[in-house]
């Protein structure tokens, strides 16, 4: 589905106003069982307290392990879908009955569509005839999802396709690691209205089911980003799981897959109550961004098409930023450098400037680097790409280099405040070039921008200590400790200055207020050793 596709979705319910607190289910998702009466019964009759929370497109999963044994039971299901819209005329279902189809002939292929799916379409005639009457599209649409074996025929395939294309039964494909090359025959595709992608090679319903709703997070994640501000942290879209398989009812699939029931599908709870609960069980969820990645991440290295994979690697780099604002920088690193592999190379840039952020914080410096450069050509007009380049060369030590990098990022005009930090970096490269002439013209400018701060005076104070100017040295520095009384390093270079100018006294005393801070100042105590006369 694409996205000006999900965009359509409706999200009002349309029948209960007593539902108008609670959320409308998107999705149903069914696991048949047995044909056994009692039990279907049961799974009936739960089943169909709940359409009531559905919305104008809503859908409706009948998962079923073959097509001879999970018709019946999709057929009597049905009838309650039916008398469900004959009771109200604003609602609307589309039915998915999901089921395998083994290595069949032509001959066997038209048996199948004979004998099951032509009965199947004609109990829609008065929704049909409904659509037809009203030109609009019938309120009870069936929906194939054939789910080929290993072995299948692309040729035979294509015929049931077409078959149930033929009889608007407007059919899709679940392929998996064992059937993904079906999805290279383009013939098979044109006769297709949707390709659902499986993770693994197992044909479990149960595994379908999961399989299915994680291709609905993906698209669900993925609309989101057309938003002006996507938020990744709210629920998946509303859906409940029905088990028949083991007779329980789950809110989620990250609920599903632990066990965590809301009700038995047999017992008396109400589907007003379990909605309550259902509800309940929305408010408590925290794990939703978590559920979102993993989905992304179990998709992307399936062989979607390319317009999907652009969409999960967008995906990524929303995620990463995410993390990355977060100050989890691992698994930022992580989800761009997937994103990378996914996103098309005219939209890399993006991808490679933060990546390069990721690096930097997380301290691999070479790395930021190295990505820094594949971002160039997007970012080489903007001041923070060169900050952050000259930062990383910086911390490595490279100081030449990082000063280039500074003065490029202040010739583009940052604003007060980075250039500000800008023009601390540049003095602090200065002096450790031993160049303290040099030091003072940014550190200077970096003070009459922005007044005094602790950064500016202690460079200063150190420019000014080597220049030998120690009065001024001593005027920044005590403007330092002013602004932090507890910076132990200042009041140490404030009493190497005093003994410099010959105030012993007072020299004696900063090194001592220095020590009672950090007592780790080796040089503060062999001062002060030296000027007390201890050897």
């Amino acid at each position: 589905m694409g996205s000006s596709d999900r965009r359509k979705r409706a999200t009002e319910p349309v029948v209960r106003n007593n539902t108008m607190t609670k959320p409308a289910l998107q999705k149903i998702y069914v696991i048949l069982g047995k044909r056994d009466k009692s039990q279907l019964e049961g799974l009936c009759r739960t089943l169909s307290g709940h359409f009531s929370y559905v919305n104008m497109t809503s859908n409706l999963y009948l998962v079923a392990e073959s097509l001879p044994d999970g018709m019946p039971q999709v057929e009597r299901i049905q009838k309650d879908v039916g008398k469900f819209l004959e009771g109200n005329l604003f609602a609307r279902l589309y039915v998915h009955f999901v089921h395998r189809v083994p290595h069949m002939t032509m001959n066997e292929i038209d048996f199948y569509y004979q004998y099951y799916y032509k009965n199947w379409k004609r109990t829609t005639r008065a929704f049909d005839q409904e659509g037809y009457m009203h030109q609009e599209v019938p309120r009870l649409m069936l929906l194939p999802v054939i789910v080929p074996d290993a072995h299948a025929e692309p040729d035979s395939i294509k015929g049931l396709l077409d078959a149930l294309k033929g009889s608007f039964l407007p059919p899709s494909l679940y392929l998996d690691t064992a059937t993904f090359f079906l999805a290279q025959d383009e013939r098979l595709l044109s006769s297709t209205e949707k390709i659902y992608y499986g993770t693994g090679n197992s044909r479990e319903m149960t595994d379908i089911v999961c399989n299915l709703n994680h291709q609905d997070i993906l698209d669900d994640s993925s609309s989101r980003l057309e938003s002006e501000n996507p938020l990744m942290t709210d629920p998946c879209p509303a859906a409940l799981i029905l088990s028949a398989q083991d007779g329980a009812v789950y809110p989620c699939m990250d609920a599903f897959c632990k066990k965590n029931s809301l009700a038995d599908i047999h017992g008396k709870l109400s589907a007003d109550t379990i909605m309550d609960r259902y509800s309940e069980h929305g408010k408590s969820k925290r794990g939703c961004l978590a559920c979102r990645e993993r989905v992304a991440a179990s998709f992307a290295d399936l062989p979607v098409p390319e317009e999907t994979r652009h969409e999960i690697g967008a995906l990524l780099y929303h995620l990463g930023t995410l993390h990355q604002e977060a100050e989890e920088h691992a698994q930022a690193i992580s989800n761009y450098k997937k994103s990378l592999e996914l996103s098309p190379v005219e939209e890399a840039g993006p991808v490679y400037f933060r990546l390069g952020l990721g690096y930097t914080k997380a301290g691999r410096y070479d790395e930021a680097i190295e990505a820094f450069k594949m971002a160039e050509p997007a970012y080489h007009g903007q001041y923070y790409f060169h900050f952050y380049t000259g930062l990383c060369c910086f911390e490595k030590g490279d100081y030449r280099v990082a000063l280039e990098r500074f003065s490029k990022a202040v010739d583009l005009e940052p604003q007060l405040e980075d250039l500000v930090a800008i023009l601390i970096y540049m003095g602090t490269c200065h002096n450790s070039l031993c160049e303290y002439e040099e030091a003072l013209v940014p550190l200077e400018r970096a003070k009459k921008a922005a007044g005094h701060s602790k950064e500016i005076s202690s460079a200063l104070g150190f420019a000014y200590f080597k220049l030998k100017d120690y009065d001024r040295a001593i005027e920044n520095l005590g403007r330092a400790v002013e602004i932090d009384p507890y910076s132990a390093i200042d009041y140490a270079s404030l009493g190497s200055n005093y003994r410099e100018r010959g105030d012993v006294n007072t020299a004696i005393a900063m090194y001592e207020k220095a020590l009672a801070l950090d007592p780790s100042i080796t040089s503060a105590r062999e001062n002060l050793e030296k000027l007390k006369g201890k050897p």
